[in-house]
């Protein structure tokens, strides 16, 4: 009776002990892969480390492997091990520990559904068995082992095969060599403490190395490796560390973006601990890696000191940030250089302006009055030099950064356009300062990311098509599912033409070809266009520019204990400004990236707007002869200055004399001013000691304009109202 009675109640236990449906959170839980945009090399792998894969993808001799270190019997035998469950009960009967017994059946149901406690006790046991026969007769052999390959842990923080194979071997499953996917089965039995490095005699890797050569024996046993091949089976080697991301100093900063970035899209940081979601991102590693090595190289160059800062960013014309550089390292410094510091852009901001005035029919033709000191609602403005001083186009006031035309032309266009111009060209609407519209706004007074400087140039590039910038291009689950739709392309605007952009760019082009940043040229010769930038009080300096193809922004500042300081007295400069080292990075940088760029030139200016009425009346010429000479083969009219009418072609013979003098005498020892006037002058001849920005940078090898510790020499004269 007693038999029976023993019988009839384990027939209702079993009766009434479903298979669980709910399954343990950190059994299903999956990391999520953050790639380059290669769609291939890893960022970063977030949370548990585990990658479910299909049973199909795991190579039999890993599959059987397991078997023979877990459960030899499994592909035949039910979901509880008769012998192994009997010598459970009687441990426990006897006072012993409830152990042994488990199948692969038995550790899924322990390990992977909900409802199971942990505890060793014969109730959970009992309760065990009777879900794992329920399991055998439920669900397939392969289904189980699938469940099982992809829960299981194997140390290293490693829960599943696949994330086994990368833990161990740096590589995938389906790579693996019988003799490693023997040891990955054998630490399933101890995996906190088998150790797979160290000498042989110690005894953590001698068990490990006991329980390896258990796993192959029994391999040969059940007839699933050969004696033969069994004999040349040797311990394998493993890697020292487990993740198979590749090591960079910017890793921390792109992966704090990309986060950011998922939360604005609904995807926070616990659903990417545990979704498995595959994060692919606009990102280049080789171009992401340089930007380190270009920083270190320029700091060390120049023998910059530490409490200088850096910004690098890079924005194609689809809007991704393809590199940016963050800082030393995010163990160092968790604040992100390029996507959070925002300093003063000073000039490089004007051709926002620029753009709002060719929008508003503006031409470039159009002249404003550049005086070197102009008062202007009430405050007083000046340019960097004295020498700059009289009537210019737009162009020549982009070209040589006139911050008192630019002050006005702000006026002319109005603040609200100017605001506009620059929220739909990527500023964000919430920069300090961006909205308070005050006078001096055209010359670059709010604060303002590398990056978002690098997106408000890219709609230059994309011909005045702007993209939201982004770092993200793709999010699927683990199955390659896409899981979100990204609206990026759906914001895409055209914010201006493309003959504005054209025109645009015309004066941008100037700026490096003859103007304050000529440091930016290209070695290859490609076309470049581009705008530097020195803030008040020399406490930041920019060059931003572009190729057809690329925007790239570098800033840098001065930080120390919070408080920002001027770029003075550091690197043997006395001062910098745009013009000297951001361009200089700008230029190696952006050489790094067209490596593989082919050579494309920007689509021709449009020549739009007219001149206004408002515009400044030009200076009346000098006489010039009625005719202008024929020129040779291999001569050019030289190019006039600002009010000045366009100049013969160079003769290579004595010109008769006028008998009224068009220009002062010609002297070889007169220098010239920024236009190239008067005519004779010399060029190499510096115009004032220390000679002025612009002169040093067409002569930047001359031995006045090279850095120095002299405190007493100045680089640039600087107005401290936002500069060039």
């Amino acid at each position: 009776m007693g038999l029976l009675a023993a019988t009839v109640l384990v027939i209702v236990a079993y009766m009434n002990t479903p298979v669980p449906t709910e399954k343990q959170a950190t059994a299903v839980a999956q990391e999520s892969v953050i790639y380059y945009d290669n769609g291939t090399t890893p960022i970063a792998r977030v949370g548990m480390k585990r990658e479910s894969v299909p049973l199909a993808k795991i190579p039999d001799q890993v599959q059987k492997a397991v078997l023979a270190a877990e459960d030899r019997g499994f592909e035949h035998e039910p979901g509880v091990s008769p012998t192994g469950i009997a010598r459970a009960l009687f441990k426990t009967a006897t006072g012993g520990d409830v152990q042994g017994g488990s199948t692969i059946t038995q550790q899924l149901s322990r390990n992977y559904f909900a409802g199971l406690s942990q505890d060793r006790t014969v109730s959970r046991k009992l309760k065990e068995i009777l879900i794992s026969v329920r399991l055998g007769q439920e669900m397939k052999k392969q289904e189980i082992l699938n469940l099982y390959l992809n829960t299981v842990y194997f140390g290293r923080e490693a829960y599943g095969v696949q994330a086994a194979a990368r833990a161990y071997f740096h590589k995938d499953v389906s790579k693996l060599k019988v003799n490693e996917a023997a040891m990955l089965a054998a630490m399933i039995q101890r995996p906190n403490y088998f150790k797979t490095t160290g000498s042989p005699s110690y005894p953590a890797k001698a068990a490990l190395i006991s329980r390896w050569n258990y796993v192959l024996n029994g391999m040969v046993e059940s007839k699933w490796l050969d004696a033969g091949a069994r004999a040349q089976q040797k311990f394998p080697t493993t890697q020292k560390t487990w993740s198979d991301v590749p090591d960079t100093t910017q890793a921390g900063y792109m992966t704090e973006r990309v986060k950011k970035e998922l939360e604005s899209l609904g995807i926070d940081d616990q659903a990417l601990q545990s979704q498995g979601y595959r994060v692919y991102t606009t990102f280049n590693r080789e171009l992401q890696d340089y930007t380190a090595k270009v920083v270190n190289k320029v700091r060390n160059e120049k023998h910059l000191s530490k409490d200088v800062r850096f910004g690098l960013a890079s924005v194609n014309t689809k809007g991704e940030v393809v590199a940016a550089y963050g800082g030393p390292g995010y163990d160092k410094q968790q604040w992100d250089d390029a996507f959070q510091s925002a300093v003063q852009p000073g000039s490089s901001f004007k051709p926002v302006v620029l753009a709002a005035a060719l929008k508003k029919d503006i031409s470039l033709k159009t002249t404003i009055n550049g005086s070197y000191r102009r008062v202007i609602n009430e405050q007083p403005f000046t340019n960097d030099s004295r020498s700059e001083n009289g009537v210019y186009n737009l162009l020549q006031m982009t070209q040589h950064s006139i911050n008192t035309a630019y002050v006005d032309l702000g006026q002319k266009v109005g603040l609200d356009d100017v605001v506009k111009m620059g929220e739909e060209m990527g500023i964000p609407h919430s920069t300090p300062g961006f909205n308070s519209k005050i006078t001096s706004l055209p010359l670059g007074p709010m604060d303002v990311s590398p990056v978002n400087m690098a997106s408000v140039y890219s709609t230059f590039a994309a011909e005045g098509k702007h993209t939201p910038v982004h770092v993200i291009t793709k999010i699927t689950d683990s199955k390659g599912k896409p899981v979100k739709n990204l609206p990026w392309d759906d914001d895409a605007k055209q914010v201006f033409s493309k003959g504005v952009a054209g025109d645009a760019t015309k004066a941008m082009q100037a700026v490096v070809q003859s103007g304050t940043g000529t440091q930016a040229k290209l070695d290859d010769g490609r076309q470049v266009a581009g705008k530097t930038g020195t803030a008040s009080e020399n406490k930041s300096a920019w060059f931003v520019g572009y190729t057809p193809q690329l925007a790239v922004s570098a800033a840098m500042w001065r930080e120390k204990n919070g408080k920002r300081l001027p770029l003075q007295g550091v690197g043997g400069y006395n001062q910098i400004y745009g013009g000297t080292v951001p361009s200089e990075l700008f230029k190696l940088f952006m050489t790094k990236a067209m490596e593989k760029e082919q050579q494309k030139d920007f689509p021709p200016p449009g020549d739009v707007g007219s001149i206004p009425d408002w515009a400044a009346p030009k200076p009346t010429p000098t006489p010039t002869p009625s005719t202008t000479p024929t020129c040779q083969p291999g001569q050019q009219p030289t190019e006039p200055g600002a009010g000045q009418t366009q100049q013969p072609c160079p003769s290579t013979t004595p010109s008769p004399t006028p008998s009224t003098p068009s220009a002062p005498p010609s002297s070889s020892g007169q220098p010239c001013d920024q236009f190239g006037m008067p005519v004779g002058c010399n060029p190499n001849i510096p115009p004032s000691t220390p000679p002025p920005a612009w002169w040093c940078n067409r002569n930047p090898d001359n031995a006045q304009c090279k850095p120095n510790t002299d405190p007493g020499r100045s680089r640039e004269p600087n107005s401290g109202k936002g500069t060039g």
